[in-house]
């Protein structure tokens, strides 16, 4: 079996051999390019960037000081960057920002239809990117041909975001406000029907001291008068009075509670703060042209170097064969 001896002087000399037709290849590489440049549509890219706040710093336990707030991080930690690409990857968000943003003027489609619908939701998912940063902000961008386009699809995208993680929030907050409201409507009731019924024993019995023996650091007045059940009118009037003001305290309390909890669903706490807003880029996306014809010029070298040499070597393999 012979041996076949190609090494880095042939290789060499077939590429002095041919470089006329290298060049050729690279020259035709690089004209393709910049023509394919030039006749492609310009995409522009545009880039906003937040940070996430830590949601415990509108909890009502930090913003009525129940707790030490030197304890609580500014910043959201991985849990909260990872509801943040949750809500981002989900249907709700990409329908509420493409309906805010009028996908269906833009590009020209019928929302109101499966197709039209699917179309519009394909489009946003090619453009759209969001990810994390190592100093845990997050970035957000949208390309489109139009630069306005992209601008306002990349701010619209913070902004439904933040709605939507913050309500994530309050509507839990909600709910519990709405449970203890109805807890006070509840006591409300009672309480005009023991304060009835206390009025009722008072007068019919002239019993008009406070006796209640649930209230601390009062001073009980001297009780005035007696008759056939006016005892037992005391003790029956001790036990409803005690009942009432621990429900008058009680909600007392629940009134407090949802002052509190109605602060924290107020809209000034906000759960992202954007530190670079999106504006329409002047420049399109991608490569330049002098670093698309670089390339170019590179990678048409290598492949018509690459194809010579083949050729060479096959050439060679071929004459030793016969």
């Amino acid at each position: 079996m012979t041996n076949i001896s190609f090494d880095l002087v042939d290789i060499i000399r077939t590429i002095q051999k041919q470089k006329r037709f290298i060049i050729i290849i690279t020259l035709a590489g690089m004209a393709l390019a910049g023509a394919g440049l030039m006749v492609k549509k310009k995409k522009y890219k545009a880039e906003a960037r937040f940070l996430v706040n830590n949601p415990l710093y509108g909890d009502r336990n930090t913003l009525f000081r129940a707790r030490d707030t030197r304890y609580v991080d500014y910043f959201g930690g991985d849990d909260d960057l990872d509801k943040i690409m949750a809500f981002a990857a989900s249907d709700t968000v990409r329908n509420r920002i493409i309906r805010n943003c009028q996908f269906q003027t833009v590009y020209k489609k019928d929302i109101n239809t499966p197709k039209g619908y699917a179309e519009l939701m394909s489009i946003f998912k090619k453009n759209f990117n969001i990810k994390r940063t190592e100093y845990k902000d997050v970035e957000v961008s949208y390309t489109d041909y139009d630069p306005q386009t992209a601008a306002n699809v990349a701010n619209m995208s913070v902004k439904v975001l933040e709605e939507t993680y913050r309500n994530y929030y309050t509507h839990i907050k909600n709910d519990i406000y709405k449970s203890i409201n109805d807890q006070v409507i509840k006591l409300d009731s009672s309480i005009a029907a023991l304060t009835d019924t206390l009025s009722i024993m008072r007068d019919q019995y002239g019993i008009y001291s406070i006796i209640s023996p649930s209230r601390q650091n009062v001073l009980v007045s001297e009780l005035k008068g007696g008759g056939k059940g006016y005892g037992r009118a005391i003790e029956e009037l001790q036990n409803i009075e005690s009942i009432k003001d621990q429900l008058v305290a009680d909600r007392a309390h629940y009134i407090s509670a949802l002052n509190e909890f109605y602060a924290t669903t107020n809209s000034a706490l906000e759960f992202v703060k954007v530190i670079t807003r999106a504006l329409p880029p002047i420049n399109p996306a991608g490569l330049s042209m002098t670093m698309t014809l670089i390339a170019a010029a590179l990678l048409s070298f290598f492949f018509a170097t690459l194809y010579v040499l083949l050729m060479a070597y096959y050439r060679k393999l071929n004459a030793i064969e016969r």
